[in-house]
Order: C-alpha cells, then sequence, then structure tokens
C-alpha cells in the first residue's frame, strides 16, 4: 500500500442523474451478486417477483415480500417504514436524512463503489442494526457510506435480545461485507450490546475517522481483511479500539492513524497476520492480557506524517505478563521519504513476559533504540 497525505475531499459533483433501474438492470445485479439464492431462485420456486412500474421502484406484492429497489436520489430509510426488507440500490447517491434501521432478517444491498449513501443531516449512525434492541440476520453489503462529517458512524451494531431469532439461535448473525466508510465524526463503525455476537465483518475500509476506525466492544465475532485509517490525534482514538472478548482478527490493517493503530483492552482475542503501518502513537497498544498474536507486524510508528515524534512510539507496546504470547511478530521503521527512523522500540515487553518465553522469533530493523526493551 501505497502511503500518502491525507487525501482531499473528491468531488462529489454529479452528473446528469441516471437514477432509473430497469427490470433488467434487477435481474442482471440480482443474479450477479446474489446468485441462485436471490431473485432467480424466488422465481424458480414459484414465488411472485416484483414488478417494476414505469416510474422505475419496484413493488412487493407485500411488506417484506421480495426485493424492493430504491432508486438514487430516494429515502432509503422511508422504504424501510413502508415494510422494505430486502432493498437492492443502483449507481448513483443516496441522500441519508434519517438513520436506516434494517428489520429482523433485512438485506441492504448496493452496486459496490458506485452506490453512495451520503448524509445530509447530524444522526449516530447512517445505518442501524439492533438499536439496542434483539434483531438477526442483517446484512449490508457493497456500497459506500459517507457520513460527510454529519453522521457520528457509518454502522452501528447494538444488539440486547436473542428472543424470536432464527431456530432459536442465541446470537444475531449479522454480515456487513465491501463496505467503504468516509469521514464519520466518531467510530467508523461501531459495535456494542450484550447480544452482539456472532457477525462477521469483512473487506471493510475506513477512512478518516473522526474516533476509533472501528469500536469493538462486542464479542465472539470476526473481522477479516478490514483497515481504518484516523484523525485524532490525543491518545484517545485508534483504528481498531479492541474491549470485547473472543474475538477474530484475521489480515486486518490500521494505517494513517494518528494515535494507536490497534488498542486491545479485551482478553481472548486472536490476532492473525493483522498490521500497523505510519502510526503517530503505538503501532500496538496492548493494555489486557490472555490475548494471542500470530505474525503481526508493526511497521513504522511515531511516523513523522501523522505528527510523531522520535523515540516516542514503539511498534508493540506490551502491558501484560503472564498470559500473552507473540508468535513471529515482526517490527520496524522502514524510514518513509527517506527521512531518519523514529520508532523507539520493536518490542517493548516487560521482563517478566521474556523470561516466560511469550516473545517468540520477534524480526525488526531501524528501531532507534533496540529491537527489544526496554
Amino acid at each position: 500500500m501505497t502511503i500518502n497525505p491525507p487525501d482531499p475531499r473528491p468531488d462529489q459533483a454529479q452528473g446528469p442523474a441516471r437514477r432509473t433501474l430497469l427490470a433488467a438492470g434487477l435481474l442482471c445485479a440480482a443474479s450477479a451478486v446474489g446468485g441462485a439464492s436471490g431473485w432467480w431462485a424466488g422465481r424458480a420456486a414459484g414465488r411472485p417477483s416484483p414488478s417494476v412500474p414505469a416510474g422505475g421502484s419496484a413493488v412487493p406484492t407485500s411488506p417484506g415480500a421480495g426485493w424492493r429497489t430504491v432508486a438514487a436520489g430516494q429515502d432509503i430509510a422511508a422504504a424501510v417504514r413502508a415494510g422494505a426488507a430486502q432493498i437492492l440500490l443502483g449507481p448513483g447517491e443516496y441522500p441519508v436524512r434519517d438513520p436506516i434501521a434494517l428489520p429482523r432478517g433485512g438485506l441492504l444491498r448496493g452496486t459496490g463503489q458506485a452506490t453512495r449513501l451520503v448524509a445530509t443531516r447530524p444522526m449516530t449512525g447512517m445505518v442501524l442494526i439492533g438499536a439496542g434492541e434483539g434483531t438477526d440476520g442483517i446484512s449490508v453489503e457493497s456500497l459506500v457510506l459517507d457520513c460527510d462529517q454529519q453522521a457520528q458512524s457509518g454502522v452501528i451494531v447494538h444488539v440486547d435480545g436473542n428472543s424470536g431469532n432464527y431456530q432459536g439461535e442465541p446470537d444475531p448473525v449479522i454480515r456487513l461485507d465491501n463496505l467503504w466508510v468516509y469521514d464519520s465524526t466518531g467510530d467508523g463503525m461501531r459495535y456494542h450490546g450484550p447480544d452482539t455476537r456472532s457477525c462477521h465483518t469483512s473487506r471493510v475500509r475506513v477512512r478518516r475517522a473522526g474516533g476509533h476506525g472501528m469500536a469493538i466492544e462486542a464479542s465472539d465475532s470476526w473481522w477479516v481483511g478490514c483497515e481504518a485509517t484516523t484523525l485524532r490525534s490525543d491518545s484517545r482514538s485508534a483504528g481498531f479500539h479492541i474491549a470485547g472478548t473472543n474475538n477474530f482478527f484475521s489480515d486486518c490493517k490500521a494505517w494513517y492513524c494518528r494515535d494507536y493503530g490497534w488498542h486491545v483492552r479485551g482478553t481472548r482475542n486472536k490476532f492473525t497476520g493483522c498490521e500497523s503501518q505510519d502510526t503517530r502513537s503505538h503501532g500496538w497498544f496492548i493494555e489486557y492480557d490472555k490475548n494471542a498474536f500470530v505474525a503481526c507486524v508493526a511497521d513504522t510508528a511515531g511516523m513523522y506524517d501523522v505528527g510523531g515524534t522520535p523515540r516516542t512510539a514503539d511498534g508493540f507496546h506490551v502491558l501484560p505478563e503472564g498470559n500473552t504470547s507473540l508468535v513471529g511478530c515482526q517490527a520496524f521503521d522502514r524510514q518513509p521519504g527517506r527521512h531518519a527512523a523514529q520508532q523507539r522500540y520493536g518490542f517493548h515487553v516487560r521482563p517478566a513476559l521474556l523470561k516466560s518465553g511469550l516473545l517468540v522469533a520477534p524480526t525488526g530493523w531501524g528501531n532507534l533504540d533496540g529491537l527489544v526493551g526496554p
């Protein structure tokens, strides 16, 4: 990944609106992204398909039955309030005036980067899942959530309760995939609530979050191939802030963070192949014990271009000393732009952790005060 200074806000001017989804477009999109389990499966099973009137907005035969298409420029939250549950969005810009609170079993699917949801006024979150009550089976896929310095978060998952879940499941089983989240005033993605479990988040890119890129107080959930950058520089934010337990993180990256890359304040979490890169403070600030790190990387903590200064930040700054292991991890300062190295230690760990053999095969280079210290 090529790291550049924070990019300016992209030009959001739109050309002539081509906002209407025709029946053929619905067929192609549903078959491409949903396969046999989507629109075609309903036809094959003899279920009624949505009709498409001249205005271009498909209407289900009854609230929640089949797909509802919402044309660009129209109100998604209003469609949900009217009974839509499975919503297909086409290319274009969708103003979000009120949070979109999807119902149980709801699905919101776009066409990727071409589908842009833009917050138009202050709100807690653009998409709310659970909102402090029980829910399950919700998916949000393939779209942009532009908080535009209006919304505190792109997505907030807050589930409390499991009554009514599919086949009596104890967990809500939420799916969030292929999302772009830009310019939140607070946390880009937020997960909390006592029953927020078995949530799978994949391929989500959070940019320029005003708080944490991802604030995770949930437990028993998965994050795969996600990344985050942040703006705050007062030791109160991180690309990934983890205060939950028994979570799994694979191939995720915090980069260009003006505070910590990863701040770990929960236990029994597993990190595999994750990285911090170009952070003002510690790449990894590990406060809580009983976590495991395998093949994780810290690249250039204390980085000058995000406000860092020499010898103020470590690649891994580890406070626990009893039941946290780091195996095959790497920490280095690559001296980007040929600037002098600034990262203090690769691994700042307690002597007891070293004595217990919990730091296994560390590697690195370019650290001002050494690979392992103090």
